[in-house]
């Protein structure tokens, strides 16, 4: 199928031919290796010279990058008292090692859940309260994006399962929602990618999800002390989001939200792009205590954000977050999302785009953590569940460096590895964040305009996490 052109990537759509195919004295290998280009070596065409050109903007792109990445990583620590605005002034808001100010009542959100915590009545075990549903967050897409929502069930019949670079032949070269987890008979599911049947390069019209585009979403004001924006219809995607709600006992329940993408762009610098990868999981989380929303943690890349509930923006009380332009990453506000390089030259976009309301159309579950239990609940009684429990990524495996489509930049490569599944995700998370029990969670009460981050490095793309407890209790010993 013919892509549109407005999903054509910049330069991608280059139509190498190579050689000229015309003879002359000099032969072809000794008038390349002599470094000889055209009008002196005919035999190398337009293409080829083109090829060469990109070789050397990778190469001294490489070399600023790298010199901008060292010195980023030499910044590992800021001390804990230091004001907001010279942490900003400095670049350094958002690192790890800076913890701002704590509300003392973010300590009581670290959740650890005893079996006896939990109800063993169907019906509650069952049954995801309505007030997850009421407090729903509501996703604002970019109004330029070209990778909409994307639906999971028609993921899969446009990627074939392979091992090794190798397709999985015999009947579970197939796959759907109902048996997706019998990849695990192959190494546990760990090294199975769920491979993309087109040239991702050629831009498929599949990767795209124009007909995911939410409908129309009419914004109303409501007057008063505060101006509160309230939802009056629309908001629907053909794409169903998946919910997954978590007893943590204690009255603490935690509503994930994920969000799939088929494809996730990555980030240009200096004009060349970094961590594309085929298949895209975003999540927001909204942990409620005894019915009441109160922490909203938002996925950005393979780290994230949290905040109180009542720093985010809200439309009739549901949280308003925002999804980057190509990356999905998620953002409490809209605009440019900087991170620690000179003059924004990295950062990631948001705006008020169409805006996506994924409680009108998702599968909906409740999940026991303590025994890795999916169920589908009473909203969407008939959802699949062993989709969930395929232990490998959705999308392509890293493409070799001799690869044309690949290149590499002081470890960051042009295209990644697809990601892992929800199941990766940390239900079992005591703190709000997504990070092991003892790396720190700071809650922040507060939105950053100026807030600049340090960025994580994607590396070769998502694999499970080395700490055994932040993966899925089966896994935890593997």
């Amino acid at each position: 199928m013919k892509p549109s052109p407005h999903l054509v990537e910049e330069g991608h759509a280059l139509n190498e031919k190579g050689y000229a195919g015309v003879e002359h004295a000099i032969p072809k290998q000794d008038c390349l290796k002599a470094g000889l280009l055209p009008p002196k070596c005919p035999q190398v065409s337009a293409g080829m010279r083109q090829r060469h050109l990109k070789k050397a903007t990778v190469l001294v792109g490489s070399i600023i990058l790298g010199c901008l990445f060292i010195h980023m990583d030499l910044i590992n620590y800021v001390p804990p008292g230091i004001p907001q605005q010279g942490c900003n002034w400095l670049g350094l808001c958002g690192h790890s090692g800076w913890t701002g100010q704590h509300d003392p009542r973010d300590n009581y959100f670290d959740v650890v859940t005893s079996p006896e915590e939990l109800s063993n009545d169907f019906r509650v075990v069952r049954e995801i309260p309505q007030y997850v549903l009421d407090y729903a967050p509501l996703v604002h897409l970019f109004s330029g994006e070209q990778f909409w929502p994307g639906d999971i069930a028609e993921h899969l019949f446009h990627v074939t399962p392979e091992l090794n670079y190798t397709p999985i032949q015999g009947r579970l070269q197939y796959s759907n929602l109902t048996n997706l987890d019998e990849l695990n008979e192959f190494e546990r599911g760990r090294h199975v990618y769920l491979t993309s049947n087109d040239n991702v390069e050629e831009r498929p019209e599949w990767l795209g999800g124009e007909k995911n585009i939410p409908d129309n979403f009419d914004d109303g004001v409501e007057s008063g002390a505060d101006e509160i924006r309230k939802q009056s219809k629309g908001g629907r995607s053909e794409a169903p989001a998946v919910l997954v709600s978590v007893d943590k006992g204690k009255g603490i329940v935690d509503a994930f939200w994920f969000f799939f993408y088929s494809y996730n762009l990555g980030n240009k610098v200096f004009n060349i792009r970094f961590g594309n990868h085929v298949g895209d999981w975003e999540h927001t989380l909204v942990r409620f205590q005894h019915g009441k929303p109160q922490l909203v943690y938002l996925s950005e890349h393979n780290f994230g954000e949290a905040y109180s509930y009542d720093a985010v923006e809200k439309i009739a009380g549901r949280p308003v977050v925002y999804s980057a332009t190509g990356s999905h990453a998620m953002y409490a506000r809209p605009g440019p999302h900087p991170y620690v390089l000179p003059l924004g030259i990295l950062h990631d976009q948001t705006d008020r785009g169409p805006l996506w309301d994924p409680a009108l159309n998702s599968h909906t579950y409740t999940y026991n953590h303590l025994t890795d239990t999916l169920r589908p609940s009473n909203f969407t009684p008939q959802a699949p569940t062993q989709w969930f429990y395929f232990a490998g990524h959705w999308g392509d495996r890293f493409y070799p460096l001799d690869d044309d489509r690949q290149y590499g930049i002081v470890g960051e490569y042009h295209y990644v590895s697809g990601p892992l599944g929800p199941r990766f995700k940390h239900l079992s998370r005591r703190k709000v964040c997504q990070g092991g029990y003892h790396e720190p969670c700071v809650i922040k009460h507060w939105l950053d305009p100026d807030e600049v981050k340090v960025w994580p490095g994607l590396g070769e793309g998502e694999d499970w996490p080395d700490d055994p407890e932040m993966r899925p209790l089966e896994l935890s010993q593997q």
